[in-house]
């Protein structure tokens, strides 16, 4: 009973401490996740030219304001993006194994993704002709970018690469991706450290699995697939990703994530620009994504005194995949 009538006489003062202590672990939990949020831009920030003024980071290409993290409401105008998925070993210059542009309509909520097979031949500026892949190699994503903007005359304004390390951190992170396994996979390279071995049917793949499954090309069960299938079976693992960013078990890990994409990540968005991409993004309302793939033809040809197997776009499949981009981007 003493207890009871302690309650009634406190109870006042017991609920405002109550509150208090509820709003300072909110307020912790803000800051500690600004915090972290600029911990994470800072480390991935990396414009291609790498310009700074007076120590202030300075975008590479100009996008209109983003909008306000707390008051705005007019979401970035429509831009294209270049992501590229980055093999670097030991030792190695690093390879653009996965090439993507994307024409992004926050105001839509739309993405257009066209998927650009690794040996497109194309002219890398200062390199003369060569598959586009090799342009990481030649001079970074600045090359990669140049090379592409050239040859589907295009402007592309920033860029996303992710390390395979750090797709399989993310992967791992959010529990792995469902994902329908059409066939047995099975490739083995003890020199170019390649594991593959994936059994047909649904499952939820790690993100070793994932990795493989994106990569896979060679067998030795049989006939190898073309770039078109492994593009799909990429297309398909980003997918997959989108929809698990998307759901409550992101927000819960979002301080490891961010550790994660810090460390793995080099991009030219700002952090300013991010921060508004979530909030057009991740209201509720749901997002469309329409993929797409830059189509040739696979041929042997003469380069630099060898005879090797290239992918010829047409012009024609060139100006197709331009008019897409541009539709895309219509306000």
């Amino acid at each position: 009973m003493a207890f009871f009538s302690f309650l009634k006489q406190y109870k006042k003062q017991i609920a405002l401490h109550f509150f208090s202590f509820l709003l300072a672990g909110a307020l912790f939990a803000i800051g500690y996740s600004a915090y972290q949020y600029k911990q994470m831009t800072e480390k991935w920030y990396a414009p291609l030219g790498g310009q700074t003024t007076g120590g202030a980071k300075q975008a590479t290409a100009s996008l209109p304001p983003p909008r306000d993290l707390l008051t705005g409401t007019e979401p970035l105008k429509p831009f294209v993006v270049m992501l590229l998925g980055v093999d670097s070993r030991d030792g190695e210059s690093a390879r653009s194994d996965t090439m993507m542009l994307a024409a992004v309509h926050p105001a839509k909520q739309s993405v257009y993704l066209i998927s650009i097979p690794r040996d497109s031949y194309m002219e890398l500026p200062g390199k003369g002709h060569d598959k586009v892949n090799h342009a990481m190699a030649f001079g970074g994503p600045k090359l990669v970018k140049e090379s592409l903007e050239n040859f589907l005359d295009i402007k592309i304004d920033r860029y996303v690469s992710v390390d395979f390390e750090g797709f399989r951190k993310i992967v791992d992170e959010l529990g792995g991706v469902s994902v329908q396994v059409q066939k047995r996979m099975k490739y083995s390279d003890p020199t170019d450290d390649t594991y593959i071995d994936l059994m047909p049917g649904l499952q939820v793949l790690s993100g070793e699995q994932a990795l493989d499954y994106a990569r896979y090309r060679k067998s030795d069960l049989g006939k190898e697939d073309s770039d078109y299938q492994r593009i799909n079976r990429q297309q398909e693992i980003l997918a997959a990703l989108a929809q698990k960013g998307a759901s409550a078990q992101m927000y819960s890990k979002a301080f490891t994530l961010m550790e994660i994409l810090g460390q793995h990540v080099k991009t030219d968005f700002t952090d300013q620009e991010i921060a508004s991409l979530l909030l057009s993004y991740s209201d509720g309302t749901p997002n469309k994504i329409k993929t797409d793939t830059l189509v040739g033809q696979d041929e042997r040809i003469w380069h630099n005194g060898i005879v090797g197997w290239y992918h010829l776009v047409p012009t024609a499949e060139r100006e197709r995949v331009r008019k897409q981009m541009q539709a895309a981007l219509q306000p």
